[in-house]
């Protein structure tokens, strides 16, 4: 079956889309005019029909490709494993940039346009188009006659480009498939995946990321790792052609005090082992980086000295923001706020190092999500007012603020697994829409497409996607992450067909007791609770300090005074840690006269958690960049070792400082009695909640 590549991506979008679609829609998707589709409609009939799927033209309403979910993997099987040459647009920019990438020289003009087998002036247009990627990464091109084509610009803009172009630009569903065929022994005919990088180089970095992953407990989303192991495989090429990367001392240093430092160090050391060549410490923070920017953080590191007081306060402000212009109240909402901040934090650190992420969804959402769009842009602007947020980022808060406005507590009784490729904000919102749609469905699990490999597939009653999944044996129902009408006739169509195996499996499960918990686990989770728990209280205190002639001189006070108390052991180093993590960035909270000074450190006894106030206030550094008047500072300490359990609390802790303008009074001006009782009442809420 041989096809051009417009053809091939025609087919591919209408195998993506659960909905009828206009021609105008495919028509900008593949850059053409609608004439041009028409024409390809044409062309494309008998290959669609051939895998017994056909157009379906309603007027008013599009077209949309009609058939079984199988036959239209199979052409999707089908497309992914033709050996065709033409290229898109986008893959020929790619390629075009990492041809440069690894002449290191300049490149005429016509020797590319023959081996793309285009024409020059079709080059020249892409270079157009190319010089608008490259330019926020800091590189340029140099374009001559009778010089040819160079790429300029520093060695690490190079390498970053790379893996965030090829996430952002090229099909994650061919990166997936190509790892699973290579897992399934199949062949494969070029040495060069995309065209880009070493196939067999990839295939061993992606097994180091993997492991990994699975070592440290790291969750990313596709892209986010598809980015990574395309930028790890690149600077392995990179490294072994012997080119320096460099990176700015005070920068390096800063990466390394962060917790995805180590993971980096970790990933550089396996893959020194793997490729047998030396990976600096400036690539280490390259990677780190990479870690720092993805969609999601590591799985069991939501940690009370890991989470930015200034990201949270802000992101408190924002929730308040939309509720005031929804007129719902969404200011109780844990999950909204935790999952906002599990994208806040990385999508800043992403904004910061320039680094683009790739929403296939974002104009769907403008289009479906006007009010709620524009009311998510009025709010970031307002609130991260220093920095400027793209429609891509903005989108993916859509998505969130969606899924809490979504919520519906209906009664519920099939279990279901929601993928989405895109991030835990599309998939929460599949989610929450589903359930509120179909109430029979009782509880969600939610992942990647990468991660499935993992899940047991047949625990669920169904499986929701809204990519292809390019593992065999799954019988899933594919839909649009925002679910409209068609899509929720298809899953309801795939519920009526699955019932009588569903009951027979409820039946089954019937038949034997539930097991219980295990209850030696259990009581083992109680028990670090409860000893945190005991620590934080039984030390809690407000004093009072005599301030000093300096900062430094208050804080290492201080320190002396947590050291008499036998709450540390080492004052020296815990003014330094302290004072070094104040350097990262300010620590007073806007808006108040206090600050909290959090650090986790091998200096701490035992969870610390105290409010001193000074006999005379001086201006320090706030969060937000401002200066606070600093009458109080709020001292939270976990050691080095401390158990998960310890560190949720303090994580409940840092929330409840700024979930509300009484909360933020309190901490301020409360005496100890008070804030002993919002401890307390804290504590026992917590641990009321949690499903043991």
């Amino acid at each position: 079956m041989y096809m051009t590549a417009r053809e091939q991506k025609l087919i591919k979008y209408l195998l993506h889309q659960n909905r009828y679609v206009k021609v105008g829609d495919i028509a900008d998707y593949i850059e053409v005019s609608t004439r041009t589709v028409h024409r390809e409609l044409k062309a494309v009939k008998s290959v669609i029909e051939e895998y017994q799927l056909k157009l379906d033209k309603q007027p008013g309403k599009g077209l949309k490709l009609v058939g079984s979910s199988r036959d239209k993997q199979r052409l999707l099987n089908a497309l992914s494993h033709d050996s065709r040459v033409e290229y898109t647009s986008d893959e020929r920019k790619l390629l075009i940039l990492c041809a440069m990438l690894e002449s290191g020289e300049p490149i005429k003009l016509y020797t590319i346009a023959n081996d793309l087998q285009v024409t020059a002036a079709t080059i020249s247009h892409d270079l157009d188009e190319l010089e608008k990627w490259i330019a926020p990464f800091g590189l340029s091109l140099i374009r001559k006659r009778g010089y040819g084509i160079e790429l300029r610009g520093p060695e690490d803009a190079k390498r970053k480009i790379v893996g965030n172009l090829i996430a952002d630009k090229l099909d994650v569903q061919q990166f997936l498939e190509t790892v699973e065929m290579n897992i399934k022994g199949k062949n494969q005919t070029s040495e060069k995946i995309f065209g880009v990088v070493s196939r067999g180089k990839l295939l061993k970095a992606e097994k180091v990321l993997s492991r990994a992953k699975e070592q440290h407990g790291l969750s990313l989303s596709d892209s986010a790792y598809i980015a990574l192991v395309v930028h790890l495989t690149f600077a392995i090429e990179r490294i072994e052609l012997g080119e320096v990367i460099n990176m700015n001392e005070e920068e390096l240093a800063e990466l390394k005090s962060t917790k995805e430092f180590e993971l980096a160090l970790a990933i550089a050391e396996a893959l020194e082992e793997a490729f047998h060549v030396k990976i600096p410490d400036a690539e280490a923070g390259y990677i780190t980086m990479h870690l720092r920017s993805a969609n999601r953080s590591y799985k069991k590191d939501y940690r009370a000295e890991d989470i930015e007081l200034d990201t949270a306060l802000r992101t408190k402000k924002l929730i308040d923001f939309i509720s005031e212009k929804t007129g719902l109240n969404l200011n109780d909402n844990q999950s909204l706020y935790e999952g906002l901040i599990a994208h806040l934090e990385p999508a800043i650190v992403r904004i910061k190092e320039k680094m683009t992420i790739h929403n296939p969804l974002q104009e769907q959402i403008k289009k479906d999500y006007f009010l709620l769009f524009m009311a998510i842009e009025e709010g970031v602007e307002r609130f991260f007012p220093e920095m400027h947020f793209p429609d891509e980022e903005i989108a993916f808060i859509v998505l969130h603020f969606g899924s809490a406005l979504e919520m519906n507590k209906e009664k519920i009784h099939i279990n279901a697994l929601v993928i989405c490729s895109s991030g835990i904000g599309s998939s929460k919102m599949l989610a929450s829409r589903l359930k509120k749609e179909l109430p029979e469905i009782a509880s969600f699990d939610i992942s990647s497409v990468m991660e499935l490999k993992t899940k047991d597939a047949g625990a669920y009653d169904i499986i929701v996607s809204t990519v292809p999944i390019p593992y065999d044996g799954i019988d899933y129902v594919i839909v649009s992450p925002l679910l409209d009408e068609e899509d929720v006739k298809h899953v309801k169509h795939q519920l009526t067909r699955k019932i009588p195996l569903i009951l027979q499996k409820k039946r089954a499960g019937q038949k034997e007791p539930a097991p219980f918990p295990d209850m030696l686990r259990t009581a083992a989770k109680i028990n670090q609770y409860a000893t945190a728990i005991q620590h934080i209280l039984s030390h809690f205190s407000v004093d009072v300090l005599e301030t000093a002639e300096s900062h430094e001189q208050t804080v290492k006070r201080l320190c002396a005074r947590l050291k008499d108390q036998g709450l540390i052991t080492d004052a020296g180093d815990l003014t330094e840690g302290l004072l070094k993590r104040e350097a990262l960035g300010g620590l007073g909270i806007p808006g108040t006269s206090f600050a909290l000074f959090h650090l986790k450190t091998e200096a701490a006894i035992v969870p610390v958690f105290k409010a001193v106030d000074l006999t005379a206030p001086y201006n320090i550094k706030g969060m937000d960049g401002s200066t606070v008047k600093m009458m109080r500072m709020l001292i939270m300490l976990a050691p080095a070792d401390i158990s998960p359990e310890g560190a949720e609390l303090l994580s409940s802790i840092s929330s409840s400082i700024i979930e509300s303008d009484d909360s933020l009074a309190a901490y301020e001006t409360g005496d100890t009695d008070l804030l002993y009782r919002r401890l307390n009442i804290l504590f026992h809420t917590f641990l009321q909640d949690k499903k043991w």
